[in-house]
């Protein structure tokens, strides 16, 4: 221990600062590696936020495209049922007119002493001579 005291107190205080200064750079190192890891994750996750921004836009872009087809499909609906509606009534119409005419065949009657079949064919012939006329 006497050789202690041949070393002036001021290396001590520096070999104290070296042993310390040593000490901070070796845990220095240690967390950059930390530090590394953290600032890789970071920048994956600022990649998957941009990924997931584009695929949000582009989904965007699709719902709105959706909803513009959904709402021409649904004009184009509306459109068919107007239409057949007006067809429906057309033929409503026409079949009111055919019932008309036939009720007005089953109302003429045989005369008396008539042949059935003769005055049936006759009967088909003046509505075929009606029809034909309109």
């Amino acid at each position: 221990m006497t050789w202690l005291k041949v070393v002036p107190a001021w290396c001590w205080w520096l070999v104290a600062v070296v042993v310390v200064g040593a000490g901070q750079q070796i845990r220095v190192n240690s967390l950059q590696g930390d530090l590394t890891a953290e600032r890789d994750a970071r920048i994956e996750d600022a990649g998957k936020l941009g990924a997931c921004r584009a695929t949000r836009t582009t989904l965007l872009g699709q719902v709105i495209e959706q909803n513009d087809a959904l709402a021409d499909l649904r004009a184009a609906e509306l459109e068919r049922a107007a239409r057949a509606r007006d067809v429906q009534q057309q033929a409503e119409g026409r079949a009111q007119h055919a019932d008309q005419q036939a009720q007005q065949v089953l109302q003429e009657r045989t005369p008396a002493g008539a042949d059935a079949c003769t005055a049936a064919r006759e009967a088909f012939d003046d509505e075929l001579r009606r029809e034909r006329a309109q």
